[in-house]
């Protein structure tokens, strides 16, 4: 009798939410994943219309795992890593292609410092000698 409750105890059971995967019986019978759902939707403090949490993870999308890309030289194609150099234009370049000159970069720079100068210096009235006495 000990032994077959020590076996109904190892038997892994799957998630409540139905997702597929293996739930454990420290997370109240759900997945990692669904576990954390269902505990922020109890500590949120908004009323909320009780939704499915398999409403709320797509099952093709349930685990994966978000790959970076990488970052290129735009003009190159060059893989650029900790050391690439970004531009005003929004675009990162490699130690070759850095300079606007190289990248024939768009952003208007000449513009930028003159919104720059407006804004830091306003313009300066002189007092008029006829108000003086």
């Amino acid at each position: 009798m000990a032994m077959k409750q020590r076996e109904d105890v190892d038997q892994p059971k799957l998630c409540k939410a139905g997702c597929g995967f293996f739930g454990n019986s420290k997370t109240q019978d759900y997945c990692s994943v669904c576990f954390k759902v269902v505990l922020q939707k109890e500590t949120s403090k908004q009323t909320v219309i009780s939704v499915n949490v398999v409403d709320t993870i797509p099952l093709e999308n349930h685990h994966s795992v978000e790959v970076k890309k990488k970052k290129r030289c735009h003009v190159c194609n060059k893989r650029v890593g900790l050391i690439g150099f970004g531009c005003r234009c929004g675009q990162s370049f490699c130690g070759l292609h850095r300079m606007p000159e190289e990248h024939t970069c768009k952003f208007d720079f000449k513009a930028a410092g003159r919104a720059v100068l407006e804004k830091e210096n306003p313009v300066c009235v002189a007092d008029k000698l006829e108000t003086r006495i």
